[in-house]
């Protein structure tokens, strides 16, 4: 337990003194210390599927990471399941034996205006608090992203269309170098929010972080901030938009920011 705390520390101290700041993510991988110590992990071979344009994302999770990367240059969706058991120190054996009892689901469906990627993961261990089932998902375009899950991060990059995100026990990152011009509505529980768009994007905004703050960072567009601003509470409106952008969170930070480059973050969340 020493020598692991010590490890914790030196890479807090290289973080503060490369000049970081933000919190370190509640999951995704190396800064995730419970995992790292005690925790067992099985990468599936991916699932590539044909798509046809943009689609949309729908994914329903019993918990874990859900990373939504796009880039134009894919000629083909790629889903990645990574099963993950953290039953802590003197269960290693039961934790490598339960990532069996995870299990999902990745499908092509037709939705309401073009092709649906959907993705469930389920469990039936008798202890799914110490699983996750995180997904990776790699595609072409995305109009549209549904997510529901916990325990893990919702991190969507380069994406355009409606967007619905509910989580609890992580972050919530959007970050698009595309125009955000639809609806938004982001709930999250003990993690922090951050929504990163172009100034080509619209909306009214109505963000209310619960025992946490507001912040934001608008370098681009009308940003015009309604007068009952405080700290846990922004309503504002970009570009005279009229498509609601609801972010609303219990004990974390909203961030907001409206720049040139909205996808040049590194694995911190700001505030």
């Amino acid at each position: 337990m020493f020598i692991a705390r010590k490890i914790v520390l030196v890479i807090f101290g290289i973080l503060l003194l490369s000049g970081c700041q933000g919190r370190l993510s509640s999951s995704r991988g190396i800064f995730n210390f419970e995992e790292l110590f005690t925790g067992q992990r099985s990468i599936d071979e991916p699932i590539v599927l044909q798509v046809l344009g943009p689609i949309e994302i729908n994914v329903e999770s019993f918990g874990g990471d859900v990373i939504i990367n796009v880039d134009e240059e894919l000629t083909a969706a790629k889903v990645t399941i990574t099963r993950v058991a953290v039953h802590g120190a003197g269960r290693k054996e039961e934790a490598e034996a339960s990532l069996s009892q995870i299990d999902y689901t990745v499908e092509i469906v037709p939705g309401d205006l073009g092709q649906v990627l959907r993705v469930r993961t389920f469990t039936t261990h008798a202890e799914p608090h110490f699983q996750r089932a995180d997904i990776l998902i790699e595609l072409p375009a995305v109009d549209g992203v549904y997510v529901i899950t916990e325990r893990g991060d919702v991190v969507a990059k380069n994406i355009e269309g409606v967007v619905k995100i509910s989580n609890n026990l992580g972050d919530v990152r959007v970050m698009t170098n595309l125009p955000m011009k639809r609806s938004v509505e982001i709930i999250n529980s003990e993690g922090d929010i951050e929504y990163r768009v172009r100034g080509e994007s619209t909306g009214v905004f109505d963000c209310k972080a619960e025992g946490g703050r507001v912040e934001h960072v608008v370098k681009y567009g009308l940003f015009r901030i309604a007068p009952n601003r405080r700290r846990g509470i922004l309503q504002a409106a970009l570009n005279n938009g009229d498509n609601l952008i609801k972010l609303v969170t219990q004990d974390g930070n909203i961030f907001i920011a409206v720049v040139a480059d909205p996808t040049d973050v590194g694995i911190l969340l700001f505030p």
